[in-house]
């Protein structure tokens, strides 16, 4: 009996002892069998040639040489925007500053400007009384001049000199001959080619041109661009620039022009038929007068006075062209 029980026993081990084993082995296979599917499924290594190896890894030092200097001009892309948002709140303050200078030169041209316009009213006044004196010491040397003779003086009262703003028709006094000036007439047809030759200033600051022969006398003038005003710019919102006449002077077409001072005064004469056609009270005569024709003013202002006229004197050195500007003086009247 106990040999029987004794030989179960051993046989109830051997079988644990198979299975265990057969356990195992299965273990085994199991994981042999995962690591062939992942070393089948594993990527396979590389069997680039060496050039080709050195090529790829220069090419991978250069991508991060390049990623280097993106990184590098992104730093100083900021650093320049920083600077320039810097600039512009400094442009922002001289903008200011130069709007508030600017205001301040405008009022010193104001300032300027009465300051000219006194001047200018002194200088006409300084201008008539010497023209008044010139004449005195005329009359002053024929006086001496005389011997033992008695002359009788006319007398004609002068009021007090006026600056001219009607209408103004003008007379060249030259050598004794009294010549009538179509100043209007040139300015007409010199408006009218300005506007045919503004193109020239396109490029230019200034244009001269040539109008005429009118009444003997050619007229030369002289356009210039300037900037438009600040205060200009300020109520109309406009920039740019605005054309205007900076000089005129009149050439004549020769010396013997007019007529003399004896022919003028007489009934038919071309000077008497201008005066005709204006009315006294609304127009005044300027004398543009030449030191030899001194004598020849007198003469026409004592009968310019009967015939109820103002007249003003504009005294000219010899060889000097008629001419004027927008700077320049009106004429003064008596």
């Amino acid at each position: 009996m106990r040999t029987d029980s004794l030989n179960s026993n051993l046989e109830q081990d051997h079988d644990s002892f198979l299975d265990i084993v057969a356990n195992i082995v299965g273990i085994l296979i199991i994981l042999v069998m995962v690591v062939s599917i992942r070393a089948r499924e594993a990527p396979e290594k590389s069997m680039l040639p060496l050039p080709e190896q050195q090529s790829v890894q220069k090419q991978v030092i250069q991508h991060a040489a390049l990623q280097q200097d993106v990184a590098r001009l992104i730093f100083e892309s900021n650093q320049l925007d920083d600077y320039l948002a810097v600039r512009n709140e400094e442009r922002q303050r001289l903008g200011i500053f130069l709007a508030e200078t600017e205001d301040q030169l405008n009022d010193r041209r104001n300032k300027l400007s009465q300051v000219e316009r006194t001047a200018h009213k002194l200088r006409a006044e300084i201008s008539t009384t010497n023209d008044e004196l010139e004449l005195l010491q005329i009359d002053h040397i024929g006086a001496a001049s005389a011997e033992n003779s008695i002359e009788e003086m006319e007398h004609y009262p002068t009021p007090i000199g006026k600056s001219v703003f009607g209408r103004e028709v003008h007379f060249q006094l030259l050598a004794g001959r009294v010549t009538h000036l179509p100043i209007d007439v040139l300015f007409r047809e010199a408006r009218a080619q300005a506007r045919q030759k503004v193109w020239k200033l396109d490029k230019l600051p200034e244009a001269t041109e040539t109008v005429g022969p009118q009444g003997g006398f050619h007229m030369r003038y002289t356009l210039e661009k300037i900037p438009l005003p600040r205060e200009v710019r300020m109520e109309t919102g406009r920039t740019g620039f605005m054309i205007r006449s900076k000089l005129w002077e009149l050439i004549p077409t020769s010396t013997q022009l007019g007529e003399p001072v004896e022919v003028a005064l007489s009934e038919h004469s071309h000077f008497r038929g201008q005066l005709a056609r204006m009315d006294p009270e609304t127009t005044t005569i300027t004398l543009w007068t030449y030191p030899d024709s001194f004598s020849t003013f007198r003469t026409l202002k004592k009968e310019l006075y009967t015939m109820g006229f103002d007249a003003a004197a504009r005294p000219l050195p010899s060889g000097v062209r008629i001419a004027g500007s927008p700077s320049g003086s009106r004429s003064t009247a008596q």
